[in-house]
């Protein structure tokens, strides 16, 4: 009995002692896995306060780059000039002769994506993205595509392209992928409107409107009515209703006219050009100001924006005029003489594009096509933004791409740190289970602590 109760002690003492070395082994393996997770934990913090230091710095780094962007830019001293907010300038895509540009005429792209330029002196078109890329020249080639001295470019909101040639008695009609479907024959082609129904040609003498394939509907000239007599028509232009605005440049006016050719108005701009210097000399300061509101001297281009405004552009004014869509009424004028950038220098033509809230004029004297906003004009709240916004993506995308690979990269190696860690917790749970299962193993940690 003493040796089977002797046996019971040993067995017992042998347990204790099992229990003891197993709780001392988990007690070392807990203590290196804390210590394992407060290092983790540690690295994590000083990950964590680089990061958000090395976002802040991109993103001042984004500001920047954005503050030398915005209209305005280091050259104006502020970001608006007489009711003119500039956003950039395109002077061409190199310094080389062939590189530059020689504006004769601006559109919009129905997508408002990108601007077209005739570039008479040089025989060509060019297309260039509102960010100021360039993104693809039209080179004249008559075989191939009948161009050969393109002075105007219109393109209709379903994407028909129509190009004027002045010296060649032309407009060319081509679908949107620039197949040449069609020539007409026009006396001296000065202006075009085009939209999804109508196209407008004008001419020294008056307009003529055809169908959008180029079938003639009709013709307003030199006739019997003084009002329908024209001295160059320099710009047209149609609204949703297909509406004609019609500037009159050397009689200093513009019309408006329905779908069916009927007058809806006569808005005199100032003193007839063709009339002579001195044919306002003997009119009193008030008279004047009172027939000639606007008091424009040679306006040369014309368009509609999305608030139900009419801008026409001046080449001698230096400034752009905004009338009264539904009335003609004359609202403001804006804008200042000048070289620099925000400043007009002799223009020549000017197209707005309805998705950016955006105009562009054209200055052929300098070689530039300059894209602006305008205070009188904010009937799309939506297309402003997105210009804006635009224009910071433009500016910051390298760094935000920087941003967001950081970020992926932050996320990923958290995952892959989590795994790690809930796979090696696993394991030890393991080898614990193993350790407590196998006889062997518990024999070994006996005899270390023995």
């Amino acid at each position: 009995m003493q040796e089977n109760s002797r046996s019971e002690l040993d067995s017992a003492g042998s347990e204790d002692q099992r229990t003891i070395a197993i709780d001392s082994v988990a007690s070392v393996r807990i203590t290196d896995t804390q210590a394992d997770d407060k290092a983790v934990r540690r690295m994590r913090a000083i990950g964590t306060v680089v990061f958000i230091i090395l976002i802040l710095l991109i993103f001042l780094g984004c500001g920047g780059l954005y503050a030398l962007m915005k209209p305005g830019g280091l050259n104006l001293g502020g970001t608006n000039q007489g009711g003119i907010t500039w956003i950039r300038s395109i002077y061409g895509h190199g310094d080389t002769f062939d590189e530059l540009i020689n504006p004769t005429s601006v559109h919009f792209s129905p997508d408002g994506d990108s601007i077209w330029i005739t570039d008479s002196s040089r025989f060509r078109l060019v297309e260039y993205s509102v960010a100021g890329k360039l993104k693809r020249i039209i080179e004249a080639d008559r075989e191939s595509n009948g161009i050969i001295f393109p002075s105007r470019i219109a393109i209709s909101p379903n994407g028909m392209i129509y190009v004027a040639q002045q010296t060649y008695d032309q407009v060319l009609i081509f679908s949107p992928d620039w197949t040449l479907q069609r020539t007409l024959y026009v006396e001296y082609p000065t202006a075009l409107a085009a939209s999804n129904n109508m196209l407008l040609v004008g001419s020294r003498t008056g307009f003529a409107a055809f169908t959008a394939d180029g079938d003639l509907i009709g013709m307003k000239g030199v006739s019997a009515d003084e009002v329908d007599t024209f001295d160059f028509v320099s710009s047209l232009a149609l609204d949703s209703n297909d509406n004609a605005y019609v500037l009159d440049t050397y009689r200093n006016r513009y019309l408006k006219y329905d779908n069916e050719g009927d007058l809806m108005y006569e808005v005199l701009l100032g003193h007839p050009g063709n009339e002579g210097i001195g044919g306002s000399r003997d009119m009193a300061s008030s008279e004047l100001d009172e027939k000639y509101s606007a008091n424009l001297q040679v306006p040369q281009g014309l368009c509609l924006d999305g608030a139900g405004h009419v801008f026409i552009i001046d080449m001698f004014d230096f400034s752009v005029a905004a009338f009264d869509a539904e009335t003609g009424d004359f609202i403001d004028k804006f804008g200042v003489h000048g070289e620099r950038d925000g400043s007009f220098y002799y223009p020549n033509d000017i197209h707005y594009n309805p998705q950016l809230d955006m105009f562009a004029s054209a200055e052929a004297t300098l070689g530039r096509v300059q894209l602006f906003s305008m205070d009188s004009s904010s009937g799309n709240l939506g297309a402003s933004l997105r210009r804006q916004l635009g224009d910071f993506l433009s500016a910051c995308c390298i760094p935000l791409l920087i941003i967001l690979l950081i970020l992926v990269v932050y996320y990923v190696t958290k995952l892959l740190a989590k795994r790690r860690q809930d796979g090696e917790i696993l394991i030890e749970a393991q080898q614990e289970r193993e350790e407590l299962d196998d006889p062997g193993r518990t024999d070994e940690s006996d005899q270390m602590i023995q």
